[in-house]
């Protein structure tokens, strides 16, 4: 017969009972204390609720080594966006108006230095007028509880806008194709964290591949790893690793042969489970780019490093 533990008022003939009933419920409570450390295991989803508002900042800095020993070319940029929850449906799909509120670049190269910042005059009269027209579109995307984009439309007005301060006609096509509805869901899928379907723990994995087409190299496919690294209350951080190829090797149109060598990204993620809302992401990508030129193979290899942040919202 299992024995019952109640408590028993009177002070004599209970201390048996008192001591079995202890005995019985350590092991219990030896595993809840464990389980945060060991076992934990949470859901990563959004959480989204219409009516917030969401800042994040977006930054993005690029190492390439020039040919020939002509140096190094780099390019920095930084943006600011402002997501607005429409609405959110009864599968937890959200609909988010994001809006571009301010944008800066500045490039650095063997031919000097030049500025893309609306607010110094002194920049490239051309850049700063194309950041300008960027600053206040916006468009609209809808993705599921996971953060696969589902939908997008409004980028008619970004690209217009864009067009408008570039008038070659090379220059227009590659604006088209780097913000066509299907080069953003692709986007959406680099830049965000897919999220696991299944509750996960400190060690748990999963994969992700997705295909989206990117500016003169056409189809290319990306192949990605992640692994829960930490847990710490709600904190969850994710550390993701992966390749990237282009479908036929090379670029689709370019005036010399362009093909795309090694390309590796690694990434850290942080993700509040319990707002579910993506804190930030930092990652690292390296490729290399091969032309050949008079016979001449010509080596590119350039190193890219982005990092995402919320600055604003989210209770």
């Amino acid at each position: 017969m299992k024995p019952t533990c109640r408590h028993d008022p009177r002070p004599a003939g209970s201390a048996g009972t008192a001591l079995l009933c202890a005995a019985l419920a350590l092991p219990g409570m030896i595993a809840a204390a464990a389980m945060p450390a060991a076992a934990q295991r949470v859901e990563l989803a959004w959480k989204l609720e219409a009516g917030t508002e969401l800042v994040y900042r977006q930054s993005m800095q690029s190492e390439t080594g020039m040919p020939q020993g002509m140096g190094t070319s780099s390019m920095r940029s930084e943006s600011t966006q402002r997501w607005t929850v429409l609405e959110v449906d009864g599968d937890g799909n959200a609909t988010v108006r994001v809006t571009t509120e301010q944008a800066q670049m500045s490039l650095d190269g063997p031919l000097g230095a030049s500025g893309v910042d609306p607010a110094d005059p002194a920049g490239s009269a051309t850049f700063r007028e194309a950041a300008e027209a960027l600053a206040g579109t916006s468009h609209t995307i809808v993705f599921d509880p996971r953060g696969a984009v589902i939908g997008t439309s409004g980028l008619e007005e970004m690209r217009e806008a864009l067009r408008a301060q570039v008038p070659d006609p090379s220059t227009q096509a590659m604006v088209d194709s780097m913000l066509s509805d299907e080069a953003l869901r692709g986007q959406g899928a680099l830049e965000s964290l897919p999220l696991p379907t299944e509750a996960v723990g400190i060690g748990s994995t999963w994969d992700s591949n997705y295909t989206s087409a990117i500016p003169t190299f056409g189809s290319m496919t990306a192949v990605t790893s992640h692994r829960v690294e930490s847990m710490d209350g709600d904190l969850v951080v994710i550390g993701s690793s992966g390749t990237m190829s282009v479908e036929d090797g090379g670029a689709t149109s370019s005036p010399f042969p362009l093909e795309l060598g090694d390309t590796t990204i690694v990434a850290t993620s942080r993700f509040d489970a319990g707002r579910g809302l993506l804190l930030g992401t930092e990652s690292t990508m390296r490729l290399q780019m091969s032309m050949a030129i008079g016979g001449q193979e010509i080596v590119i290899g350039t190193v890219i490093t982005s990092t995402l942040e919320l600055i604003e919202g989210g209770g």
